[in-house]
């Protein structure tokens, strides 16, 4: 074979390998059971899976975005409050009113789930947003839930949410 075929077999071998080894990282480590009547997509919006609820006529769905994070955090309520915070400040001109007015650590299907309820006023839609946001903390990652709707649609949905958290299972 000669240095130049030598070459693009090394290229291909590399290539493949690459291939394979970025599929290993990007595989998510867990899995999640959603309803029937939910629409799933994976990897969409910058989540793992985005969900939206059964759409009911005069009123809007809830979405529920899920993604896992390599990060070590300490506390994870803390971390919620500051992220919600920084987020509305940052967006300052579309956002405002914001209210934090739940934030508990809850047990769900024996796995601890630190959780924060909130709500604010969104410019842009011109309307209250309600929002529920879980992190399971997973050694040095962690898995975020965030469930987010008008206040008929976060109710309505909110118990579903919770039930799709119930169902977390971690891959080994």
């Amino acid at each position: 074979m000669s240095t130049a075929g030598i070459i693009i077999s090394m290229n291909k071998y590399l290539f493949l390998t690459l291939i394979y080894c970025s599929s290993l990282f990007a595989a998510q480590n867990y899995s999640i059971t959603f309803p029937k009547d939910w629409s799933v997509k994976e990897n969409s919006f910058g989540a793992d899976y985005f969900a939206y609820s059964p759409i009911v006529i005069d009123r809007d769905s809830a979405s529920f975005f899920i993604k896992e994070y390599a990060a070590d955090i300490k506390d994870p309520l803390d971390f919620i409050q500051k992220d919600i915070e920084k987020n509305i400040l940052k967006n300052s001109k579309k956002y405002k009113n914001l209210n934090i007015y739940s934030k508990k650590d809850k047990t769900l299907n024996k796995k601890m789930f630190s959780v924060v309820e909130y709500y604010y006023f969104d410019n842009s839609l011109e309307k209250i947003i309600f929002s529920q946001i879980a992190i399971f903390k997973n050694n040095s990652r962690y898995i975020y839930f965030n469930l987010a709707g008008n206040e008929a649609s976060f109710k309505e949905y909110k118990d579903d949410a919770e039930s799709m958290m119930k169902t977390l299972k971690l891959k080994p």
